[in-house]
């Protein structure tokens, strides 16, 4: 199965040839990957083949896209936990699949690579994601989420207890 939608995407990300790897551009690399991973049966290797297919060569920050396309993955019932409880007034089902991507990128990052990414970091680039990705409405809502989380950071020290509800956004 081949992911057309990567080609798409690496077109509208507007990636230069042979760039050095950057976290911004790996983050756009990473949510990419993700949406394809919700929309269809995931081949890392289709989707990397269709998405490098003949066009340009793009250096990601493997370390970092690995890293956290497992923890998303791994982790994705306590982060879309986290969003649904701090969008009360939104469905999940109903929201912006690239919103809930962005902001699952910044959740990850502010639970799992603290040391590595401030948070505030990691709030801002979702917002240029969710503006590059999404509609009008996305960086509000993004900014509006993230920074009712990061004002209750604190108290998720055991990211773990935030299972409530079952999931089923990524499919395996």
């Amino acid at each position: 199965m081949s992911f057309s939608i990567g080609v798409s995407f690496l077109l509208a990300v507007n990636i230069q040839p042979m760039q050095h790897a950057s976290r911004k551009k790996t983050r756009k690399f990473l949510l990419q990957k993700l949406y394809a991973r919700i929309y269809g049966e995931f081949s890392e290797s289709d989707f990397l083949e269709s998405y490098f297919e003949g066009i340009m060569e793009y250096k990601a920050d493997d370390a970092y896209l690995n890293e956290m396309f497992q923890i998303i993955v791994s982790k994705q019932d306590s982060i879309l936990g986290i969003i649904k409880k701090y969008a009360p007034k939104f469905d999940l089902d109903t929201m912006l699949k690239t919103n809930i991507l962005a902001m699952s990128i910044a959740i990850a990052e502010m639970l799992y690579l603290t040391e590595e990414i401030p948070a505030k970091v990691s709030i801002n680039e979702a917002i240029d994601l969710s503006k590059y990705f999404g509609d009008n409405l996305s960086k509000n809502i993004v900014n509006g989420i993230l920074n009712s989380f990061f004002n209750d950071i604190e108290l998720y020290s055991n990211v773990e207890q935030l299972h409530k509800e079952k999931f089923n956004f990524f499919q395996s």
